[in-house]
């Protein structure tokens, strides 16, 4: 018997090059065309998806096409010698999980600027690589008209629930590329067994202000809707600026000027801040009024969270503290504990010199969960690229003791 290779369509995904053996069985009817284009005989192409995926060969071809060496019958030689490019429905499930493990993930190639893009790619590329496992969706669509994402790794019905948060501060956007490091290093360790979930779930929403993010790596550039360009002029009026590249790079607020994280109904009333919508310190008409903050609020209400993580550039600093007593404060001071113990950052319980008003300080004092903000980085924010694998190797463990401490 001899090989030959046959391009096979495979319905709604991208293409890789997959080598099969002669005893895989996938059933399929196909309509051959050689490559000149001219119909050929209908072939009946035969292998198994298991094969396809233990003897994958994988790389990039063209759209929505799947190459496959497969070993022809003898009755097929007879047929003709030309190479042949065959049409099949692929099954989609098969295809794409073989696609999403042939190619890495942005997050996973230490990218030096990881974008709202990249994030959205990489979520999608998660699902596929580990069906069944994560799912996500949108918690609400942003003012310039991005998906603020939420992934769900877990049973959703788990008894105990945690919360993973980052770019609640667009010029923080740095969290991001930890966070969803840290999501597919948590996926793949769950594959692989080294990482469990009993009666437990991990919620991870990586961007919270996407449209602040993108206006502080891209400056107006990064706007999408004249409507927010024309509020983001406005801003800039009320703030005095001249709309400078360092002036769009600390951009903290999202795009309509209000600090998502000076939105809770923790001290708000006694937040002064900034009197106008600003770049940043603006809380806002009233709490949870952005749709940010109203759909984290949201999400936190509708499941029973034990523990949630905030993370924050800059500081390399583990804040803990909002005034909680009792069992409440000697949980969340063992957390900080523990998360101290893999990160090397130090506690500091004085939240009366820091803004109040966060998630943070929302989730502890008027849900009473341990709730811990971990600031990553030195220096300034945005955090200098060059800081991240150290970030990386600080951080990696993160996850796994606030698991433990949850089961404590």
């Amino acid at each position: 018997m001899t090989g030959r290779e046959w391009r096979i369509a495979a319905v709604g995904i991208g293409a890789v090059a997959v080598t099969v053996c002669t005893c895989a069985v996938l059933i399929g009817t196909v309509v051959a065309e050689d490559v000149r284009g001219e119909s050929a005989a209908p072939v009946a192409v035969q292998t198994t998806a298991a094969a396809a995926a233990q003897s994958a060969a994988v790389s990039r071809e063209g759209p929505d096409e799947v190459y496959i060496a497969v070993e022809s019958e003898s009755s097929m030689e007879a047929e003709t010698s030309m190479e042949t490019a065959v049409s099949v429905e692929a099954e989609p499930s098969v295809s794409a999980a073989v696609l999403a493990a042939a190619e890495p993930l942005v997050v996973e190639e230490n990218p030096k600027l990881y974008t709202y893009d990249h994030m959205e790619q990489d979520i999608k590329r998660l699902e596929e690589r580990y069906p069944g496992q994560v799912k996500s969706d949108s918690l609400c669509e942003t003012a310039d008209g991005r998906q603020l994402y939420h992934m769900l790794i877990g049973d959703e019905g788990a008894s105990k629930h945690i919360l993973i948060t980052a770019s609640i501060h667009a010029r923080e956007y740095m969290t991001t590329q930890l966070v969803m490091k840290q999501t597919a290093a948590f996926l793949a360790d769950l594959e692989s067994g080294q990482e469990s979930l009993e009666d437990m779930a991990v919620h991870v929403v990586p961007m919270i202000n996407p449209d602040g993010v993108s206006i502080s790596q891209f400056g107006m550039d990064g706007i999408q809707k004249e409507e927010t360009k024309q509020t983001v002029k406005e801003i800039m009026r009320l703030d005095g600026s001249d709309g400078s590249e360092s002036y769009f790079r600390r951009w903290k607020a999202n795009a309509r000027g209000i600090d998502l994280n000076r939105n809770f109904d923790a001290l708000w009333e006694q937040y002064a801040g900034s009197g106008h919508p600003s770049s940043d310190h603006y809380k806002g008409t009233a709490p949870g009024s952005e749709l940010e903050a109203a759909g984290l609020i949201k999400l936190t209400n509708s499941y029973p969270f034990v523990r949630t993580i905030s993370y924050h550039t800059q500081g390399s600093v583990i804040y803990w503290y909002f005034g909680q007593t009792g069992d409440l404060k000697s949980e969340t001071e063992r957390l900080g504990k523990a998360v101290s113990a893999v990160t090397g950052y130090p506690m500091d319980a004085n939240y009366e010199k820091l803004d109040p008003a966060g998630y943070k300080d929302w989730a502890i004092s008027k849900l009473g969960i341990p709730s811990l903000t971990i600031e990553v980085g030195r220096e300034t924010s945005p955090v200098p690229t060059a800081q991240f694998d150290e970030i990386w190797e600080r951080n990696r463990s993160v996850w796994h003791v606030v698991l433990q401490d949850a089961v404590q």
